[in-house]
């Protein structure tokens, strides 16, 4: 069972990017919920952008012994606020992540 590690509501410039570019979205508020996922060494965010009717979920995968980022999958770039919620709860996020 997952367990909620924290939340972090923030207003910010939403970005769709992809293989074919990127396309503003204009400013909205969004909520990541930091989620304990199965297994040691991973975690996931479940990202809720109301305005655009969008969740998007990134898989988040670390070394559990030096809680080190290793890998993210399931958007294009780590948002700087994804970042910041990792790296508040215990996660070191590299400069190659940022």
């Amino acid at each position: 069972m997952s367990k909620k590690i924290a939340t972090k509501t923030f207003t910010a410039e939403m970005i769709l990017e992809g293989s074919w570019g990127s396309r503003q979205l204009g400013k909205h508020e969004s909520t990541m919920d930091l989620w304990e996922g199965d297994g040691a060494g991973y975690y996931f965010i479940e990202w809720d952008i109301p305005d655009i009717e969008t969740t998007e979920g990134i898989g988040i995968w670390f070394n559990p012994d030096t809680r080190e980022l290793t890998d993210y999958d399931g958007i294009f770039s780590l948002p700087t606020e994804a970042i910041a919620l990792l790296e508040e709860n215990g996660i070191k996020v590299g400069e190659e992540w940022r």
